[in-house]
């Protein structure tokens, strides 16, 4: 009897002690450095040659996703679960067929099979540390199957000192005969996946607030945007 009395306690004073689930958004600040919109064609030049590459963005998934390190039973004063936004943008290049390894590939017959599908580009996400605060901002930039590595906006913003020796921000660019910035350089992980067959490595990336992807280093070849 008293062990029931003790649990109807229990569970009126965490109903009591419930907390209404938190939403944070993105700012416009942090927003700005998420350009894209499904259709978007990305057309990229270089000075050796008139060869031109293309992309298409064909999705952008923007949603509120709730996360929570509860545990299970909730307790009085315990953790509370956050509804955060996320954003996934998603690309295709189209000039070109890429390629991606079959099933049977094995080191001496690295055979490769045609590939439909595209790749994420970008991944923005907001993270309060499971309830613990503060709230900043996460992004992740891919680029044509090879390329990884994150993109510090929430430095940027900040104007704190960049986490590692992979990144910079730069004031300014002047690329393609068109001025961007400010410009985050980002080079490729150490941990970034092995290129798809067919491909020379991207080895740095240059990515502008409002624009998005302006440049980009494969190989010994700059490609840059073109309007």
């Amino acid at each position: 009897m008293r062990s029931t009395a003790a649990a109807l306690l229990l569970l009126a004073l965490a109903g009591c002690g419930k907390k209404e689930t938190p939403e944070y958004r993105l700012s416009a600040e942090q927003m700005a450095w998420q350009p894209y919109h499904v259709g978007d064609v990305l057309r990229f030049g270089q000075a050796r040659s008139s060869k031109v590459r293309t992309f298409s963005i064909t999705e952008v998934d923007d949603r509120i996703v709730e996360l929570c390190n509860c545990g299970g039973i909730p307790v009085l004063a315990g953790p509370t679960p956050s509804r955060l936004q996320q954003i996934r943008v998603d690309v295709l290049r189209t000039d070109t067929v890429r390629y991606v390894r079959s099933s049977s590939s094995t080191p001496g017959r690295p055979d490769s099979i045609p590939m439909t599908q595209g790749g994420t580009l970008l991944e923005m996400s907001l993270d309060d540390n499971h309830g613990a605060g503060p709230v900043v901002v996460r992004t992740q930039l891919y680029w044509d199957f090879g390329f990884y590595n994150n993109l510090p906006v929430q430095e940027a913003i900040a104007g704190k000192a960049l986490p590692d020796t992979t990144a910079r921000v730069l004031p300014s660019l002047r690329v393609g005969g068109v001025s961007y910035g400010p410009v985050i350089q980002v080079s490729n992980s150490p941990y970034a996946a092995v290129p798809t067959p067919r491909t020379k490595p991207i080895r740095r990336l240059y990515y502008a607030k409002g624009v998005g992807v302006v440049a980009f280093l494969e190989g010994g070849t700059l490609w840059y945007r073109l309007p």
